[in-house]
């Protein structure tokens, strides 16, 4: 990870907990265990997580892309990325939890891996913030041949 950026993710993951608070995270032992949940709300800024891998439920009120993945690590989801996820979201996401990544990922250049029950994100850009060069134009000259 790029050194600058480590501060900034770490201090973004005491804002989602400091600021926003846990207010409801559950394990999942048995058939009657609730779904794990995660809820804040501060202002006009909210976020709700609820459900498991297969069945995901978001919902994001004026709150950071960062905000929202980091919250998501409580969920087995790991990221990196080498640009600040400072795009404000507003929406409902539902799907498995590697849908809704993608879903919240859109417009960003960004791979993920499946180890075990973690997903992990690798973020690497905006789409299209990286120039594609130009064609190199060579001109051949033949000889004639004898």
């Amino acid at each position: 990870m790029n050194p600058p950026l480590k501060p900034t993710v770490a201090c973004l993951a005491v804002l989602v907990v400091g600021v926003f608070g846990m207010q409801g995270l559950y394990a999942q032992d048995g058939p009657d265990s609730a779904a794990p949940q995660f809820a804040a709300d501060r202002g006009a800024r909210s976020l709700r997580i609820e459900g498991d891998a297969t069945a995901f439920h978001v919902v994001v009120q004026q709150t950071t892309l960062a905000d929202v993945l980091s919250a998501l690590e409580s969920f087995d989801v790991r990221y990196r990325s080498s640009i600040r996820l400072e795009e404000v979201l507003n929406g409902t996401y539902a799907g498995s939890i590697d849908h809704v990544v993608a879903r919240l990922l859109n417009g960003y250049n960004f791979a993920t891996k499946q180890d075990g029950s973690r997903l992990e994100v690798t973020i690497f850009g905006k789409g299209g913030e990286f120039e594609v060069p130009a064609p190199i134009i060579a001109s051949v000259r033949r000889r004639p041949s004898d």
